[in-house]
């Protein structure tokens, strides 16, 4: 059955992509001044953005799945990932990837995990679901420095967004009998640990025979393993950008066709129980559309005061936008996950973050109340990137390379800390 479920994801994903084409070409027909300006501002956050952000860690996590080493790195992870995610612990590189780099990194390797077989279906879809998160980096630095002009209020959406995140992530697990079964080769290997007398010793041998025996398998030498990890990053990240692109221009195309105006009693009726009755239905429409195009129009927004314009804010972050919904769909295009699952994800995340930043309103505001929030390298950062502006003024993310990486490092190494305290005090971690 799975052949099947592949062939009919690409033929509705090759539907979808020709209509979004379709109706683009349609557009620079009509509007050509205003879709090739629209279009310069989804490539320019693009390049300035995603680009520099995602494409060493693509190469990376490529080279290191074919090296065996996330594989390795799965068995010491496997106590963590199975108690509080139910996932297999290969998926803890792309969790901590989806958490530092953002979105749609998790998307990307978990779906390499998959068309590997190192994941089951299920599997694959709650590690994408899960994995689906802004990055620090955009929370912070860009929304909230930069659109926002407060390190203050950045914190807070990153506090609600994570912490939102999480409970969707425990509210999404399947329960135990409904698992699917692992792989083959990961079953093999999980049996293994069982069997071993769990001390740290044999655990560390077992990561090491696994990554060995990944390596064998795959049989790459490092040139065409290199070259194969640069040319998947390149295509993954052109795919990006054109969605980006793409839906840069349909925006701009609703807001001239005055589209929104269709929507316009659902978002008066949807914002009466907020007590909102200013009309932000073009700004609500781009933020459903485009994340980082509806992050900088909500910030900008006049006429809401701070608590709904956040409120609303971190609802379209939770979301993630169209445009990174079919980013998502492309990359899982070759597996068998469903895009339904992700879809109800995002819907959950939205509604927990709405929720929760009016519920966690006040008191965030009075834990960062006299100081602003320091950790790494924000301080850093701030000095250099002080007069960020959308799209930051010209500057590109490639400076915060190594902030980004010292901060994966750091979650990484935290998370491996943990679950070997699960593997030495709950010898009946791997079981549960």
């Amino acid at each position: 059955m799975q052949p099947k479920k592949v062939r009919s994801n690409s033929k509705l994903t090759t539907l979808v992509l020709g209509s979004l084409a379709a109706l683009v070409v349609v557009s620079i027909i009509l509007f050509p001044d205003k879709a090739f300006q629209s279009s310069l501002e989804g490539l320019t956050i693009w390049w300035k953005l995603v680009f520099p952000a995602l494409m060493p860690f693509l190469i990376m996590t490529e080279l290191l799945i074919g090296f065996g080493v996330l594989q390795g790195l799965g068995i010491l992870l496997e106590p963590l990932m199975r108690i509080v995610f139910r996932l297999p612990g290969i998926s803890g590189w792309a969790l901590a990837s989806g958490l530092i780099v953002g979105f749609p990194t998790g998307a990307k390797i978990t779906a390499s995990l998959r068309e590997k077989n190192l994941i089951s279906q299920a599997e694959t879809e709650r590690l994408t679901a899960l994995s689906h998160l802004c990055s620090p980096l955009f929370l912070i630095m860009v929304v909230g420095v930069g659109f926002l002009h407060s390190a203050k209020l950045g914190f807070i959406l990153a506090v609600i967004h994570y912490a939102s995140a999480i409970i969707t992530g425990f509210l999404m697990r399947n329960p135990k009998k409904a698992l699917q079964p692992l792989t083959n080769s990961h079953e093999l290997q999980i049996g293994a640990l069982k069997r071993t007398n769990h001390s740290s010793t044999s655990v560390w041998k077992l990561s090491l025979s696994t990554m060995r025996q990944a390596y064998l398998q795959d049989g790459r030498p490092f040139g065409k393993l290199l070259g194969d990890s640069v040319t998947s990053s390149v295509q993954t990240l052109m795919l990006i950008g054109g969605y980006m692109m793409i839906f840069s221009v349909l925006i701009n195309v609703v807001n001239i066709t005055h589209l929104t105006d269709v929507f316009r009693p659902v978002t008066h009726y949807l914002l009466g129980f907020m007590n909102v009755h200013t009309d932000i239905t073009p700004l609500w429409l781009k933020g459903f559309l485009e994340i980082h195009l509806g992050a900088y129009a909500f910030s900008q927004a006049q006429g809401l005061s701070l608590l709904p314009q956040m409120a609303l804010l971190s609802a379209f972050l939770g979301w993630g936008g169209l445009s990174a919904h079919a980013q998502v769909a492309g990359f899982h295009q070759k597996t068998d996950a469903r895009y339904l699952f992700f879809f109800q994800s995002r819907t959950l995340h939205a509604v927990i973050a709405l929720v929760l930043t009016v519920l966690l309103w006040k008191p965030l505001q009075l834990l960062t109340l006299d100081s602003e929030p320091s950790f790494l390298w924000l301080d850093k950062v701030k000095n250099e990137y002080s007069t960020v502006a959308f799209p930051l003024n010209g500057e590109s993310a490639w400076g915060l390379w190594g902030p980004m990486l010292t901060q994966f490092l750091l979650l990484f190494t935290l998370m491996l800390i943990i679950s070997t305290f699960l593997r030495t005090f709950n010898k009946k971690a791997i079981d549960s």
